[in-house]
Formats: structure tokens, sequence, C-alpha cells
């Protein structure tokens, strides 16, 4: 079932004397976390002052309920993760069409309760660089598609998973493949018991066989903030900068204060746990990031503070500079979702938890006026209810937005911004 309030309250974790706040971004797994209260929204929630609505062309798909991540295969074809099922969309002409739906077989669930259930399913995805395979994070980990497969539409193109069955995480979020596509990490929101209730990211190297199925090797895992969500390669792959809404040492439902976690990838694809180069404060609940296309910035959503944060990315992966950040900009009501489109930034603005007297859409920010001028009223795209998670077609030209509790994909023509 969907989940009605965000915030799980304080856990007390006896042996290690830590008090763990918890937040279903994703659904609370059950048998998790028994010292559970529920608590009002947190007072920096807020709603957004209205945005001027930028009139673009849009067109809408209809799909089965709860469409969550999206990613663009070539201009013609796109894949999106709707409830259990990938779907495959033909994006040749502006409207896009649903060729396939791929379910979930029961045999690759992996610590969701039931396929046949109206729950959040499948999440992000990502693909490889050679673009054989497809990665879909669900449950306690992933879900492997083979690509080739999944554009006949067959019932065998799910070829393997990575899953160590909680151990380090009960409900993945994000999926990320290095540039030589052998090691994936997934960031796990809510974290277990071994991670003393800390989320973070959790590393498999993986391996795809003759006969295109894909195996894999548990690596282990890095315990970061609470309720860790995304994660980004810096330019050159070295970093991974991860964000956690809420820092480890939380004790309070007040400590709000997020953090951005620097990975170096090196280690992080050997000895996970020795891998974090440091923390930089990452504002009021820090849960989506993008490198701009030039990837001189790190873009992240602060779903809390309606706000967009831009990092310079140099300072950010270095290991001393504890101050990158270069602008703060406000956005509409709790954004979520962010992509890199040429020279701009677009963010998801939710209001996933229904403020009255605001708006949904999609945030447009010129990077060069963004950073020049600081907070300005950028222009937002309408959209369907709770717009999620965003995909830029390879051109550039097309911006898909899932709407998650519209249950629609929503096309953006956007070859018109050049002359906002």
């Amino acid at each position: 079932m969907a989940c009605i309030s965000r915030y799980l309250g304080l856990l007390v974790a006896a042996i290690v004397g830590l008090a763990a706040l918890q937040c279903t971004e994703a659904r609370p797994w059950a048998g998790h976390h028994p010292l559970i209260s529920r608590a009002d929204p947190h007072p920096c929630a807020q709603a957004a002052p209205a945005q001027t609505q930028l009139d673009l062309n849009s067109t809408v798909l209809s799909v089965q309920s709860r469409p969550w991540g999206m990613v663009y295969l070539d201009e013609t074809i796109a894949f999106a993760a709707i409830n259990f099922s990938v779907g495959v969309l033909d994006t040749s002409e502006f409207t896009p069409k649903l060729k396939y739906m791929l379910p979930l077989p029961p045999a690759f669930l992996i610590g969701n309760d039931d396929v046949d259930e109206d729950g959040y399913g499948l999440r992000e995805m990502a693909l490889t660089h050679d673009k054989e395979n497809l990665y879909v994070a669900t449950g306690y980990g992933a879900v492997i598609l083979d690509v080739p497969r999944a554009l006949l539409g067959r019932n065998d193109s799910y070829v393997g998973v990575l899953s160590s069955n909680g151990v380090a995480g009960r409900s993945a979020i994000e999926v990320s493949i290095t540039a030589d596509d052998k090691f994936a990490f997934v960031s796990q929101e809510f974290g277990s018991n071994t991670t003393h209730d800390l989320g973070g990211i959790e590393v498999w190297g993986i391996t795809r066989q003759a006969n295109r199925t894909v195996t894999s090797v548990h690596k282990g895992f890095i315990g970061l903030g609470f309720r860790t969500i995304g994660q980004q390669f810096s330019a050159d792959h070295n970093r991974l900068f991860v964000t956690s809404e809420i820092n480890g040492t939380a004790r309070s439902l007040n400590e709000t204060g997020g953090i951005i976690s620097v990975l170096d990838v090196a280690t992080l694809r050997n000895v996970p746990n020795q891998s974090l180069v440091k923390n930089v404060a990452g504002g009021c609940h820090p849960v989506r990031s993008v490198m701009s296309v030039d990837g001189k910035q790190l873009w992240v959503t602060t779903r809390e503070s309606n706000q967009v944060l831009a990092f310079d990315a140099v300072k950010l992966a270095d290991n001393t500079t504890m101050d990158p950040l270069l602008a703060t900009l406000g956005t509409g009501t709790s954004p979520l979702g962010i992509t890199a489109i040429k020279d701009y930034i677009f963010v998801a603005d939710s209001n996933r938890f229904l403020y009255s007297g605001t708006t949904t859409g999609v945030s447009v920010f010129n990077i060069r006026d963004a950073l020049q001028k600081g907070t300005i009223n950028f222009p937002q795209i309408p959209t369907g209810a709770f717009p999620r998670s965003l995909a830029a077609s390879p051109s550039g030209n097309t911006l898909l937005v899932s709407e998650f509790n519209a249950s629609s994909i929503r096309a953006v023509d956007i070859r018109a911004l050049s002359a906002v």
C-alpha cells in the first residue's frame, strides 16, 4: 500500500546507543523498525510560492499505476518502471506509445511483498554503457534485463538480480553502473540492523555470462546517513556523490541537515566501507542529484526547503574543501526528480504531500542565470499529479515526466527553451 505518512519516528538502537530517524520516501517494509511512531510534517516543510507557468507543448501517455524511473535507449525507444513491470516505449513520435509491458516474474521478487499488490514496485533504472543490460532498483537491490530481449517483448527478458536478502537495506532507490560495466552501486534508503539503520551504498561485482544471464558477487556496503537516495558519478567517474536526507548523527526531529557523501570509486569497488572521502552539508532533506552536461556542477534537490543546490563538482570531489556550494535556488513544492539538458536543469516539483495553494510541475533553470543571479523566479512547466522522475531524450528535444499519482507519462517539447 502507498505511504500515508512520511516520517517514521525515533528508533532507539540499544547496541550502538544511536537514535535513528527514518522516513518513507518509499514504503516502510513489514517487520523492519519495530519501534515506530508517526510524526507531523517537519517544521521546515512548506508550500513554495507560485511560479510563472511556462506554456510548452506536451502530450500524455496513460499507463498502469505508479510510473517511476525512466531512461532513453536512443531517440526512438525508452524504458519506464511502471509499478511491478518495465514498459518499453516507442518514442519515435512525439506522443510515446507503449509497445510492451514486461511484468516482474515471481522468481525475481527481492524484498517486495507481492507482485500483484499495488505497491511501489520498480524504481529508478540505469543502462549499462554498452546498452546491453537495463538495471532497475527494487526491494533489496535490483533486477537486470537483457535489452535485446526486452526490445522484442520476450518473457525471458529478466536475466539477473542484485540481492543480499536485505543485509544492508530493504528499500533500494537508485542504481549506478561503473564505466567498465563491471560494478553496480545501489542506494539503500533505510538500511538495516547491520548498518545500524543507516542508509548507504551496496556494491556488487557483475559478470555477463555467455548465455546472456548476469551473475553478481556481493562486495559489501557503506553506511552513510539516514534515508540515502540519490547518487551521481563525477565527470571522470573517480568519485560517487551520494545524498542522504538526514546526517548520520541526527538524534531528533529538529535535526534536518542532510549530507552529500563523497566516495572514492576505486575503493568503493573493493573495500566499500573504507571509501568515504568526506561529507558535505546538503541542506534540508537532499534527495536527488544530477551532473550538469559539462560536468562542472552537481545539482541537488532539497525536498523540505523547496530548493535546488548547485555545488562546484571539482571542489566537491577533492579531499579538503568543505564549502563547495555555488548557489541556492527556489523551486516549486517538494522537489524530487532532476535532470540536465544542454544549458538547463529541470526539477520535478512533486507536491507529494498535497499542500494546499500550490501547483505541481517541472521547474526550468537556465544554468548561467542561476549561477550569476542567484534566486530569481524561474518558470514551471505544468504537469499532472506527483511528477516524480525525469528523463531527457538523447537529442535534448524532449523531456519525459513520470506522473506517479496520475498514472501517466508526459512528453514535453522543450525545443523552444532557447527563446526563454
